[in-house]
């Protein structure tokens, strides 16, 4: 079977828009579904890598233990995982439950990871236009194909559980996958900086035992919690590392920063802020700063361990943290671009308070960074450190953008999640230091899933968003004449459009006449098809009409920094 992304001779190359992957049914059936999926988008490479894994007697007994405590706190993921194993070995992959399960484990699989470039927020009541919860949540680092179920296969799931409520997500943002929704109005924006404190710990202390990882966590708590404070209680019972930024639809949010002691839970208000919340990769409580001092070395520090947690990379404070009013502490250099990140997040949420809806998010990851203050980027780069950052102005929409997820969820089937693959504006700034990453054709635009009913419905109403989509773009290039230059290369995209069109019109119609997992996986093919379609036609409306990246775009006051 040919995979549905571009390859360059034998390597995957990162698809333009972020596919979607829809499961429903029976737990084994959707984890089948789930790796059948993953071999039609990525194609038999990626996953082969995992095959014929030699595990030592310490790895598999390690991977016993992991698998007690799924099978004991999240039951349903073990099922999940054998039909994953199933899914994998239909396709020709012969998979083993202990190679799946493997590549669930961040800190076996993976060093852990800088996060520096998370940012999120949520807004509702007084803070939005109609009062409605608006929150979204940004990825922000270099997207690679690899075989880590964690930290390679990026795309979004949504999922149709006979048990439990439907929910949608994206994976690959952070220690555990994020944002998401579920059909009961509760949403995870961010994953809420737990693990900053503890990557300042000493390798022992910080060893959370065989704990349940993150996407997993994520996946049972937006599926079991009918609400933000149901969602807290479920986090916090099971043993693992991430908080969280949740909020709900009746205006419950909270950030978990520390789940030990001191345990602290951030609420609205905390900073000032007035019906929103917002987190990026610094800690926001003041109480915390005690906990973070400089250790008598004064300078980084790597420590590696044996066994399935891997290598544990300790983060160490070059100077004093000193807190920042509605920005955060700032201390080692992963908080640098936080800081600023958390200032404009700020501001736009309490100087435009009561202006807050799905179009003002997408301008706020299309509000443009300031370059570095710097001749050039190379003597940027090098004043970083011993400038705390100085010169440099990150925002959260950034040239590390990986993917930007906006969402209006509801209690019901009208939920809206809207995804953008890298950045969404044409041109901004770095990260920071080597953080920026340029995508293959990007589309600079967003797609719009509904987390409606069933797999049917999602097909429909992506369906109906990509002919809408396709109309208004089809308007705004045919007052273009042949002889401008611009006709052409639009011209040629809006082909590409159409051309997914009616590849989901094919594979819609193929879901129809067939049942149980065949059908689903024809539904999703047929949803990430109108969802290409809709990010391409996208592309060339935006070329024509250039939408907002600034509060006067939208009609609003200009923006100004929140101190002045």
């Amino acid at each position: 079977m040919t995979p549905e992304i571009p390859y360059a001779d034998d390597v995957p190359l990162i698809p333009n828009v972020r596919p979607v992957i829809v499961v429903s049914g029976s737990d084994y059936d959707m984890g089948c579904q789930w790796y059948t999926q993953i071999f039609e988008i990525y194609g038999k490479k990626p996953l082969e890598k995992r095959a014929y894994r030699k595990f030592t007697t310490k790895e598999l007994s390690d991977l016993e233990a992991y698998d007690r405590n799924i099978k004991k706190y999240i039951p349903e993921m073990k099922d999940v995982l054998e039909g994953m194993v199933a899914g994998a070995n239909d396709v020709g992959i012969p998979l083993s439950y202990e190679e799946v399960l493997a590549k669930w484990l961040r800190r076996w699989e993976d060093a852990l990871r800088s996060t520096a470039g998370c940012s999120g927020f949520a807004a509702w009541g007084s803070a939005t236009k109609d009062g409605k919860l608006v929150c979204g949540g940004s990825g922000d680092h270099q997207m690679t194909i690899g075989d880590s179920e964690i930290l390679n296969f990026e795309y979004i799931v949504v999922v149709f559980p006979e048990k439990g409520n439907s929910f949608a997500m994206s994976t690959s943002t952070g220690p555990a996958w994020h944002p998401g929704m579920s059909n009961k109005g509760v949403a995870y924006v961010h994953h809420g900086n737990t693990e900053v404190l503890r990557s300042l710990q000493e390798p022992e202390v910080r060893d959370l035992g065989y704990d349940i990882p993150g996407p997993m966590m994520t996946m049972h708590t937006l599926r079991y919690a009918n609400t933000a404070n149901e969602a807290k209680d479920i986090i916090l019972s099971l043993p693992g590392e991430p908080g969280g930024l949740w909020a709900d639809v009746s205006g419950n949010a909270f950030d978990i920063e520390n789940r030990d002691n001191p345990r602290c839970v951030r609420k609205p208000g905390d900073n000032g802020e007035v019906d929103f919340i917002y987190s990026t990769n610094n800690l926001l409580s003041k109480e915390l700063g005690q906990l973070l001092r400089p250790p008598p070395e004064g300078k980084y520090d790597y420590h590696g361990r044996d066994g399935l947690h891997g290598p544990a990379y300790r983060m160490l404070w070059p100077e004093k943290p000193v807190f920042i009013p509605h920005a955060g502490w700032l201390g080692r250099n992963q908080d640098i671009p936080s800081v600023t990140r958390n200032l404009g997040i700020w501001n736009m949420l309490h100087y435009y308070h009561g202006e807050v809806d799905i179009e003002f998010a997408k301008m706020m990851w299309r509000f443009p960074g300031e370059q570095p203050s710097y001749p050039t980027l190379e003597e940027a780069d090098e004043a970083w450190s011993k400038t705390r950052g100085a010169g440099w102005h990150t925002k959260m929409c950034n040239l590390e953008n990986a993917m930007i997820g906006i969402m209006q969820p509801d209690d019901g089937n009208e939920g809206l999640y809207y995804v953008s693959q890298g950045c969404a504006a044409r041109i901004t700034s770095p990260m920071g230091p080597g953080s920026h990453y340029y995508r293959i054709a990007p589309t600079y635009s967003f797609y719009q899933l509904k987390l409606d009913s069933c797999p049917e419905k999602v097909a429909e109403t992506a369906r109906n968003r990509a002919q809408y989509d396709q109309y208004y773009a089809n308007l705004e290039l045919r007052k273009l004449n042949y002889g401008d230059c611009a006709y052409a290369p639009l011209d040629a995209i809006f082909n590409e459009a159409a051309t997914e069109w009616q590849k989901g019109e094919f594979y819609r119609n193929l879901a129809m006449e067939t049942k149980g997992n065949e059908s689903t996986n024809y539904y999703a093919k047929a949803i990430r098809a109108f969802a290409r379609c809709q990010a391409l036609a996208g592309k060339v409306y935006n070329a024509l009409v250039p939408p907002a990246d600034s509060p006067e775009d939208l009609g609003l006051r200009p923006w100004r920094y929140w101190d002045e």
